[in-house]
C-alpha cells in the first residue's frame, strides 16, 4: 500500500482538475513561473471568461508583489488580452487568501462562477480550500490545470522540481487541514 501511495502521489494531487466551463471570471493563481498565465491566455482566447484576475506571488515579499503581477499582466496584454479585462489581487499571500479574496471580489461584482487556474499538483489542496471558502454561498468554481512544463504525475520523483512540488503540496495539505 505504501508503494502505491508513493507512486500514485502525483496522480492523487492532480486528480481533481476539471475541464473548463464558461464563467464570469478566470483567476491565475500566484506563485508560478508562467504556465498559469499561459493557460489563462488560452482559455481567454477561447471565450471561457470575460474577466481575468491575477493574484500576487504566494509567500512573496509584500513590496515586490506588484512587480510579479506586472510581468504576468504584461505577458497577457502583449498577447492580445485587453488591459481593461485584467483585475489584480496584490493582497493574497497564500492559497487560502487567494480563495477568500476571489470570493469577496465575486460578491462585490455579483459574479457567480470562476475558473481557477493552477498547476496540476496543486489541485487536491485547492479543491479542499475552495470548497471550504465557497461552501453554501451559491458561488461556483472550477479548477483548471495549467500545462506545467515537465510535469509527470506518473514519474514525479524523477525530477527535482516535481519531487519538491509533490513533497511541498503534501506538507501544505496537512497544514491546511489542521489550520482551517
Amino acid at each position: 500500500m505504501l508503494v502505491v501511495g508513493v507512486f500514485g502521489a502525483g496522480y492523487y494531487l492532480a486528480a481533481l482538475a476539471q475541464l473548463p466551463v464558461k464563467a464570469d471570471l478566470m483567476v491565475a493563481l500566484g506563485g508560478d513561473k508562467g504556465a498559469r498565465a499561459d493557460r489563462v491566455l488560452e482559455l481567454y482566447r477561447k471565450g471561457f471568461a470575460p474577466k481575468v484576475l491575477l493574484t500576487a506571488m504566494e509567500d512573496g515579499h509584500s513590496k515586490t508583489r506588484a512587480a510579479y503581477l506586472d510581468w504576468r499582466a504584461r505577458y497577457l496584454i502583449d498577447q492580445g488580452v485587453p488591459e481593461q479585462v485584467l483585475l489584480y489581487d496584490s493582497r493574497s499571500a497564500n492559497s487560502w487568501e487567494e480563495a477568500v479574496n476571489t470570493f469577496q471580489l465575486m460578491q462585490s461584482m455579483k459574479l457567480d462562477r470562476v475558473l481557477v487556474v493552477s498547476d496540476p499538483p496543486h489541485m487536491r489542496r485547492l479543491s479542499w480550500i475552495w470548497a471550504k471558502v465557497f461552501s453554501g454561498s451559491g458561488k461556483e468554481y472550477t479548477l483548471v490545470a495549467s500545462d506545467m512544463e515537465d510535469w509527470d504525475a506518473e514519474h514525479w520523483w524523477r525530477t527535482s522540481p516535481n519531487a519538491q512540488f509533490v513533497f511541498a503540496e503534501y506538507i501544505k495539505l496537512a497544514y491546511y487541514l489542521v489550520q482551517h
